[in-house]
């Protein structure tokens, strides 16, 4: 057909006429020089839908034997991010993905005034028209998307790149080990030098301590009846306490086995809150007190009291990441007067005589992210971050992680799963940081441990 044959044509071949034309000029874009002469001939916002992923482990079974796992995981969209670099036309993501994310289906979505092609063909000069939102492109290599004005007279070339890494830097892998630990009930989890320590309850629901060393998760020591009670355990200067059944506090050398108790204070307290490098911390009923030396008390908080942790506390301690000199001391736990969310408090202190006071973390709705209520609730610091673990209507569904202090939590749903045979049914779990490791430690005596490179 030639140009001078289309005004002989009928009406009802208009729409063919069109697409020709069309044609036309996206061939005249692609042998032309690239020419911007219209505002409309740009990608102003670029993003993805979330990508689903099957992904093949490594686990080992309860006799050790290694065997391969294929799991699904999903990395939403809104957890990618992308920069676009107008001036010479690439769009790229601002960190790079997990390794096992897989890029060979993926949807992207975009603004642009005027259509968007994209060249799926490599090295050949063949563009394919491209919906937003619906059509899915293969990004594990360089992708070229051209951008065509309405009118047609201008056009904008960009390279889109989705970047990923060689190995699983940012990704927590778990491996699952069974052990000869036996416990019922929330645990308390400590590593001290080369031991780790668990403090939990037996079937005959006595407290009990026992002990492995780091290298061997597998092997604990038979349990010791303890004179305090599992779940309200500190460490305070290198030493254990815990508070026994009448409300005395007793100590116990953690370089030991945790099987020689002695009365540590002769005042007696409610509750067991936390401690960091200067104070141990309790609640005698009436406000939070403090003390450096288990004899000399003062007062540490008196506000929000009724909102202090009553179940599953959990406290944790490290240095401020802007000084090194300033440490954060953090508590979790449930509280009942909140159902809805856990309690979060929070202190700062450099010395002895710059002492903040605890306060409690109001969750309201310009904190929308406050700590979920999580039961069985076991919180650690592990790579500049708090993590949280605890069961949803019981099931262990993520993990919850904190950049802030414990103002915000967020679920990791793609980098940093649960374990993916973490069953609730098998009993309360706890998180601890085992030197560069997560250790979660369930009832049935598994133990999981992961990493972050």
């Amino acid at each position: 057909m030639n140009i001078s044959n289309i005004k002989y044509m009928k009406h009802t071949h208009w729409r063919m006429l069109m697409l020709v034309v069309a044609m036309f000029a996206l061939v005249s874009c692609m042998d032309e020089e690239e020419v911007e002469t219209s505002p409309e001939c740009a990608i102003i916002s670029f993003s993805v839908g979330k990508i689903t992923s099957h992904v093949i482990t490594q686990q080992y079974d309860s006799d050790g034997n290694v065997k391969d796992v294929v799991s699904t995981r999903t990395i939403m969209g809104n957890e990618i991010h992308f920069n676009i670099d107008q001036v010479n036309g690439r769009i790229y993501t601002v960190d790079s993905l997990p390794n096992w994310v897989d890029l060979t289906k993926v949807t992207p979505s975009f603004l642009c005034q005027g259509s968007v092609y994209a060249k799926l063909i490599p090295n050949e000069d063949m563009y394919f028209s491209l919906t937003s939102g619906q059509d899915t492109i293969n990004f594990s290599k360089t992708v070229e998307l051209m951008c065509v004005s309405t009118d047609g007279m201008s056009s904008k070339r960009y390279t889109v790149d989705i970047y990923k890494h060689l190995v699983n830097t940012d990704t927590l892998e778990w491996k699952a080990n069974a052990s000869n630990l036996n416990i019922t009930g929330e645990s308390k989890v400590y590593s001290t030098g080369n031991n780790i320590f668990v403090f939990a309850q037996n079937e005959e629901g006595e407290d009990i301590a026992t002990v492995a060393n780091s290298s061997d998760c597998t092997n604990w020591t038979a349990p010791a009846t303890i004179p305090v009670s599992s779940r309200s355990i500190v460490m305070f200067n290198g030493k254990f306490y815990g508070l026994s059944h009448d409300g005395y506090i007793y100590s116990t050398a953690a370089e030991g086995q945790a099987n020689d108790w002695e009365k540590a204070a002769e005042k007696k307290v409610e509750r067991l809150l936390a401690a960091d490098n200067l104070y141990i911390y309790a609640y005698d009923g009436q406000a939070i007190i403090g003390s450096a030396d288990l004899a000399t008390w003062s007062i540490q908080g008196t506000t929000d009291l009724d909102m202090l942790p009553e179940t599953s506390v959990n406290s944790i301690t490290y240095p401020a990441k802007a000084n090194k000199n300033l440490q954060i001391a953090v508590m979790t736990g449930l509280s009942g007067n909140n159902s809805s969310n856990g309690v979060t408090w929070y202190k700062m202190t450099s010395a002895a005589d710059n002492n903040q006071q605890w306060s409690y973390i109001q969750v309201t709705p310009d904190n929308a992210f406050g700590l979920p209520r999580l039961e069985n609730l076991s919180t650690t610091y592990y790579k500049n971050s708090l993590y949280a673990i605890g069961t949803e209507t019981g099931k262990y569904k993520y993990l919850y992680r904190s950049d802030d202090n414990g103002i915000a939590w967020h679920p990791q749903t793609a980098l940093q799963p649960v374990p993916a045979d973490l069953d609730a049914a098998n009993g309360a779990a706890s998180i601890a940081t085992v030197g560069t490791q997560l250790w979660i430690i369930q009832e049935n005596g598994k133990i999981w441990q992961g990493s972050i490179l």
